[in-house]
């Protein structure tokens, strides 16, 4: 047997359905939200130094005042990017960055042929110059693939700065 629903029947079920679609779209949000917090607290907003030293949990090292440093800290890593100027938000005025990534040492003697087998404070390197400017990868481990590493890189004219920090250079800590 079937019942044809009255009006007060239709209004309950559209109400009913109205609900669920509004519990539906919260906890679509509620999610929204919970991922934004999540990937903000991952990343923090970038931090300019000018003082000519640099110190964290991983690196500490000097650098000519005359470079501008942006510190971006991740969870477990973090990133300097080094500027000619105040403006860093022109890349004309980028002149290098130093940072912990997984490289692979086969890849980079492929990519960086001009390159060669180093040391640095007991750890292997492959280093050089390109068309670029001056390059180190500081290989974390004895890995060749996939190996923690230390990447610096600068453009061509600073060099100088460059050697500065390099030779200032001290691994603390080598991130997870």
């Amino acid at each position: 047997m079937y019942f044809l629903h009255t009006g007060g029947d239709l209004i309950r079920e559209t109400i009913k359905i109205k609900k669920i679609n509004i519990i539906l779209l919260g906890l679509i949000l509620l999610v929204g939200v919970v991922i934004a917090l999540s990937w903000a607290t991952e990343t923090s907003q970038e931090e300019i130094i000018n003082n000519g030293t640099f110190e964290d949990q991983y690196i500490k090292f000097s650098y000519p005042t005359s470079l501008v440093a942006v510190q971006y800290t991740f969870e477990n890593y973090t990133i300097v990017d080094f500027f000619n100027s105040n403006d860093t938000s022109n890349f004309d005025n980028y002149v290098g960055n130093i940072r912990f990534s997984t490289s692979n040492l086969t890849n980079l003697k492929k990519v960086y042929t001009e390159g060669s087998l180093g040391e640095y404070n007991g750890y292997r390197t492959w280093e050089g110059t390109d068309a670029n400017g001056p390059y180190i990868y500081i290989l974390l481990s004895s890995a060749d693939a996939p190996v923690k590493s230390l990447q610096m890189d600068f453009k061509s004219e600073y060099k100088q700065a460059y050697k500065e920090i390099l030779s200032t250079l001290k691994i603390k800590k080598i991130p997870t």
